[in-house]
């Protein structure tokens, strides 16, 4: 483009006086065959296009100073080419190669501007200078900034489309979401977790994937991204100071490895977790280019992201199931156990009764009555498991209230029941755990306490409900972990985040426990 814009210039400035004709016109014609070979034979070639960056390099070089040298104008189109030969610097090899670059140009630009001293100042040779300038400079800085978007572009897909799927393994997921992102037709992925011995093979072809083993380690990890062609056995990757290298691809692709995997030219991926490590092989890329190894650490970064995400969620779900797994089994414990231990209580009773020579089949039918009433409140929890997430705070009081009743009969204890509150939908949760928590109560109250009497107020305030149970027994026994505190109480209301209070004076125990409206804290 430099090239055929430079003679087209030159075409059209008539006027222009030339110090060396000849050299003009053989540099322009020269360098316009230079570029069409180069893109010729670079077009779809990433080993060529790095293997002739110096060299073309060096012909630029040489093709600015001899243009430079035949015009006698400081203002000529030829300045241009100093934007191209720094940016095509910068976008090749780094800021090192940047910065000699640009000291190199200085040097030719004072030698030349030594020797010519005269410049012409004709209307059309100023229109036609600075009008290729401004175009030359602007399509050279839209290509760079192209360039640039369409590296951070591919990177912003292959983050947004590497999402955790429980149903399958995340080096799975990561290598089809490395696969579409950069639309590549084949992916191999090779993963090894520290402490074993084989590593798993991922392979996707035209979108069949296959699961393998390799005993040991197949291939070797180099530390960045780099471009592979087995069949010629050369690599090429960047090193710290991004200057490209160049090496034999059988270095860390041995050719047995490569042939099982069946592995020919693209782009390699280094890919390292906390869990383990791997190589990531993508081929059949359009347009594969050294521009794909800028890419190689972000589409890392995504997959190790995405495993430890994965192993994140796995690790949340076993504790949500764990947590689920003690909250039904305190749930059962405070409705179902302790109902039978009432049971057991009131069977004492029955018996001595029985000894004593008294009629107990009225205790018996309402012990058959009390079974009937705990089936239909083993039902409703069940049903309130499967219920909307929030239910009205008035129905929760009727509940309480009833079971207030079946409590005094069960335990052969007075219940007085109180309520003082507001309508309000508070959450499903909060209704197993006021009605467990009152069932814990008055058992703890009569088993542990001796009391005969137990007084259960409840009242809404402002994003809690409080619970006061008042009971006429004696002080509880004493707990290794929690004191006086009943233990059953202490964990049910911790894990509904509410706060648990216990006072003792005037010969009867109060708790006190404070539930929030709007869930528990987590």
């Amino acid at each position: 483009m430099l090239a055929t814009l430079f003679g087209l210039a030159l075409a059209l400035d008539s006027n222009r006086t030339l110090l060396f004709p000849p050299l003009a016109v053989a540099t322009l014609g020269l360098y316009f065959a230079f570029a069409v070979l180069i893109v010729t034979i670079t077009w779809n070639d990433w080993w060529l296009e790095a293997q002739l960056a110096g060299p073309a390099h060096a012909v630029d070089l040489i093709a600015f100073a001899s243009l430079m040298a035949s015009i006698q104008s400081y203002d000529s189109p030829y300045f241009t080419f100093f934007v191209f030969l720094m940016l095509a610097a910068a976008v090749r090899w780094g800021w090192m190669a940047t910065i000699l670059t640009a000291i190199l140009m200085m040097s030719l630009y004072m030698l030349i501007g030594m020797v010519v001293s005269r410049q012409g100042n004709m209307i059309m040779h100023d229109f036609v200078d600075r009008t290729s300038h401004l175009l030359i400079l602007s399509l050279i800085l839209i290509w760079f900034g192209a360039n640039q978007w369409r590296s951070g572009l591919i990177t912003r897909t292959a983050a947004a489309t590497v999402e955790p799927i429980l149903d399958e393994s995340p080096q799975e997921t990561g290598l089809r979401g490395a696969m579409s992102s950069l639309q590549a037709q084949k992916g191999t992925l090779i993963w090894r977790e520290f402490g074993k011995k084989d590593a798993e093979v991922f392979q996707a072809i035209d979108g069949t994937l296959s699961v393998s083993r390799m005993t040991g380690k197949p291939v070797e990890t180099l530390p960045t991204a780099f471009l592979y062609d087995v069949r010629k056995d050369r690599a090429l990757c960047m090193d710290d100071k991004r200057n490209l290298r160049t090496f034999a691809a059988t270095q860390f692709v041995p050719d047995a490895a490569a042939k099982t995997l069946g592995l020919g030219e693209g782009l390699a991926v280094p890919i390292r977790s906390g869990s383990g490590e791997g190589q990531l092989f993508l081929e059949d890329l359009p347009n594969l280019s050294s521009d794909y190894m800028n890419l190689g650490d972000s589409i890392a970064l995504d997959i190790v992201s995405l495993i430890e995400r994965h192993a994140l969620i796995l690790a949340i779900e076993d504790s949500a199931e764990a947590r689920s797994r003690l909250t039904l089994a305190r749930d059962l414990h405070d409705s179902v156990v302790q109902f039978l231990a009432g049971a057991a209580f009131r069977l004492e009773a029955v018996k001595r009764d029985l000894g004593a020579g008294r009629d107990v089949e009225p205790d018996l039918n309402h012990l058959k009555q009390l079974m009937l009433q705990e089936q239909g409140e083993l039902r409703s929890f069940i049903a309130a498991l499967r219920s909307a997430p929030q239910v009205g705070l008035d129905s929760i009081i009727e509940e309480l209230r009833d079971l207030s009743g079946r409590l005094a009969k069960q335990w052969d204890v007075s219940c007085e029941f109180t309520a003082e509150t507001t309508e309000m939908m508070v959450p499903t949760r909060l209704q197993l755990d006021t009605q467990h928590l009152v069932r814990e109560a008055v058992a703890n109250a009569v088993r542990h306490a001796g009391a005969r009497s137990v007084q259960i107020k409840i009242r809404s305030e402002a994003e809690k409900l409080r619970l006061d149970f008042i009971n006429d027994g004696a002080r509880y026994p004493k707990s290794p972990l929690t004191g006086e505190m009943p233990r059953s109480l202490s964990e049910r209301v911790k894990l509904a985040g509410g706060v648990l209070e216990l006072s003792r004076g005037m010969g009867v125990t109060r708790i006190s426990v404070s539930l929030p409206t709007s869930g528990r804290v987590i």
